[in-house]
């Protein structure tokens, strides 16, 4: 490994940054590993004169042998560049904005342009606006590799793969916190939190899925800062909790935010509940199933995912499991009032919100049913019962009772999807999207209007 020391610049933990480059024989990253998509976009960079690197979570990933979910590249080219090199590139985000180059069945590439530093760049006349408390909220500042390593969050997000030399660059001490096994970030953490609140779930999020320790400095900043989480965009926020809920690491990444006093901000009723009922409380062994079940294949919309997190927080459950009937106005009610109570920190979408109160409103029917082994009969072919199912097999999944009944009831559910795409199909008509969603509807031909002397048209005059 060559390096050299390039600034005066340090970490949270005092360490200097050194600018290092990690020739191919001394690091394990493959090309082969990486995605083809990936690997177009960075040499249709390189060939029209642009720096471009393979960078973040995708870096790290490869480097400590798993394979990376989602591919990021840096590079010198504007947003507008991108348009023109890439026809199926768009341009997204407001905050700063990013290139979406997308392939086939849906891949998506990012790609953003080197940023500068935020430490270094303070007024709004160069593209960074900060909020009075500090808060970037628009950074379009574009700056050098260097710059963009060391603006962003965490040591082990900061590696660069070059392409054209097969080399790591390491700006950040990157490498030697992964064989550490750490979690640092890479400027000051009381500065980095206050610039952006939501890299304190990221650091948790990265300690959950790696099994890294945090650094102690940045843990303590997260306990002490905690609060201001709620600065951030809700919209962001949700985000960042469905992207964990998905993850297959859900269960350990809201053990931490719950042990770092996050999940009080964020969800305080489950807080609350768990607060009280400890590691013996339901949503833990509910959350390690949906954990295993992504691990096995399985894709859930954010309306399932969330009621599955919300689950104890909407029911009042002696209610709920004993009801005999649909639950009651007042009951609906109530659970309509939960919803918002535990989710004010949050900006759950209009159609989530409908959709989880759907999944809420027949439970409690369906596990009657359940518990009684009782065919639910026509309930069956609602549109709504498959997202019903996932969320139930879920629970006795969890609790290890009635597993054969769900499973005979999903398989009539499956019977029936089909049969119903098949009608759909003769008939030539748009299937419905995954995930329950509207379907497209019929255009209505409009009717002529008919003047006195029983003549069509609009004006007979």
């Amino acid at each position: 490994m060559t390096s050299k020391k390039s600034d005066s610049k340090t970490g949270s933990a005092g360490t200097p940054h050194y600018e290092a480059v990690i020739p191919r024989a001394q690091h394990p990253i493959s090309r082969k590993k990486i995605d083809r998509d990936a690997m177009r976009v960075m040499k249709r960079l390189n060939q029209n004169g642009h720096e471009a690197y393979l960078v973040g979570g995708a870096v790290r990933d490869l480097y400590i042998g798993k394979a990376p979910k989602d591919y990021d590249i840096a590079t010198d080219a504007t947003p507008s560049r991108l348009r023109k090199l890439f026809r199926n590139c768009r341009i997204i985000g407001r905050r700063f904005k990013i290139g979406h180059i997308y392939f086939e069945a849906g891949k998506v590439i990012e790609v953003a342009t080197f940023r500068q530093s935020a430490a270094d760049a303070t007024s709004s006349s160069n593209g960074i606006v900060r909020s009075e408390s500090g808060i970037i909220l628009r950074d379009n500042a574009y700056g050098t590799p260097q710059e963009d390593a060391r603006r962003r969050d965490l040591t082990i997000n900061g590696l660069f793969y070059d392409l054209k030399t097969f080399a790591v660059l390491d700006y950040v001490d990157g490498v030697k916190d992964i064989k550490a096994r750490i979690v640092r970030m890479i400027s000051e953490p009381d500065l980095s939190f206050a610039e952006d609140p939501v890299r304190m779930l990221r650091a948790l999020r990265h300690s959950a899925r790696t099994g890294f320790r945090i650094e102690d400095e940045t843990m303590d900043s997260i306990i002490r800062n905690h609060a201001d989480i709620l600065q951030a965009n809700s919209s962001r926020l949700i985000e960042e909790i469905l992207k964990d809920l998905r993850s297959g690491a859900a269960a350990p990444f809201f053990k931490a935010i719950f042990g770092a006093h996050l999940l009080g901000d964020l969800l305080p009723v489950l807080s609350d509940q768990l607060s009280r009922s400890g590691s013996a409380h339901p949503f833990w062994r509910r959350i390690e199933t949906l954990d295993s079940r992504v691990i096995a294949g399985s894709e859930f919309s954010s309306s399932i995912s969330l009621s599955l997190l919300l689950y104890t927080t909407l029911f009042n459950e002696e209610e709920m499991w004993n009801a005999t009937r649909k639950l009651s106005p007042l009951a609906l009610k109530q659970i309509r009032g939960n919803f918002q109570k535990s989710t004010a920190a949050l900006q759950v979408s209009r159609r989530d919100t409908e959709r989880i109160l759907q999944i809420a409103r027949n439970l409690s029917t369906f596990n009657h049913l359940l518990r009684n082994d009782r065919a639910p009969g026509k309930k069956l072919n609602k549109n709504y019962s498959r997202d019903v199912l996932d969320c139930l097999e879920i629970e006795v999944e969890s609790t290890g009772e009635n597993l054969e009944i769900t499973k005979r009831w999903s398989a009539i559910v499956g019977e029936n999807e089909r049969k119903r795409s098949a009608k759909k199909r003769e008939k030539g008509e748009a299937e419905e999207p995954a995930g329950g969603g509207p379907s497209r509807r019929k255009r209505r031909r409009r009717r002529r209007r008919r003047g006195r002397g029983g003549k069509s048209g609009r004006n007979n005059g």
